[in-house]
């Protein structure tokens, strides 16, 4: 999950306009998020400067400039985290060196990607064996039935990430722990794969692990 306040946000476009108001703010691993009257969105890569005064804190990129009203403390836990190099996706998903990974219906560039850069043991197909991560892509209701499949090739201490779409549009997150309760499995992180997506981890209990997905 990303970083979050709600407070004072003076938002200033660079081109004349600004805008001032009470907003959720969001640090998400890609992107700085405010909502509300004052909503903007800033890409991480494109932020120049972060500056810190008491209580506010200032972001500087070349479309925005943004300032977050907070307590002296907040203010310098969120100079802290902003200062941060952005986690990688990857490293949120938890995939070791080496894992073996099967993607079953998720098509994601940016995903392959990232994982090519991390172990060279990734399959398409459909079927996999002895899988460290299964990425199981869910796009309505009748496809609950891949997360059983994913389980059937899972090793002991293997994750499943069940990718879906948020929103109303998309299957929503208590079904598919609904899923997950009555295969046994145990729901145990959340993580943003994109704009539209988003996914959760699905685990064996530790007291149920013995052999299973050799």
């Amino acid at each position: 999950m990303g970083y979050e306040t709600v407070c004072r946000v003076r938002v200033d476009d660079r081109a004349g306009s600004v805008r001032e108001a009470q907003g959720k703010v969001l640090l998400e691993t890609d992107e700085l998020i405010v909502r509300g009257d004052a909503r903007v969105r800033v890409p991480r890569t494109s932020i120049e400067r972060v500056t810190r005064r008491e209580g506010t804190v200032s972001i500087t990129s070349p479309s925005a400039i943004v300032t977050l009203t907070l307590s002296p403390d907040a203010a310098a836990k969120w100079h802290e985290r902003l200062e941060q190099p952005p986690k990688q996706r990857i490293d949120k998903l938890d995939v070791r060196p080496g894992a073996k990974v099967w993607l079953l219906g998720v098509t994601d560039a940016s995903l392959e990607a990232e994982l090519a850069s991390r172990t060279d043991h990734v399959s398409h197909g459909r079927t996999a064996r002895a899988c460290d991560v299964v990425f199981v892509g869910v796009e309505s209701v009748d496809q609950l039935d891949r997360i059983d499949r994913a389980l059937a090739v899972l090793v002991d201490d293997g994750a499943i990430w069940v990718v879906h779409p948020k929103g109303r549009d998309g299957v929503a997150d208590t079904t598919i722990f609904g899923r997950a309760k009555a295969l046994g499995l145990t729901y145990t992180k959340v993580a943003r794969m994109s704009g539209t997506h988003t996914a959760e981890k699905l685990v064996r209990p530790r007291g149920a692990r013995t052999r299973h997905g050799g």
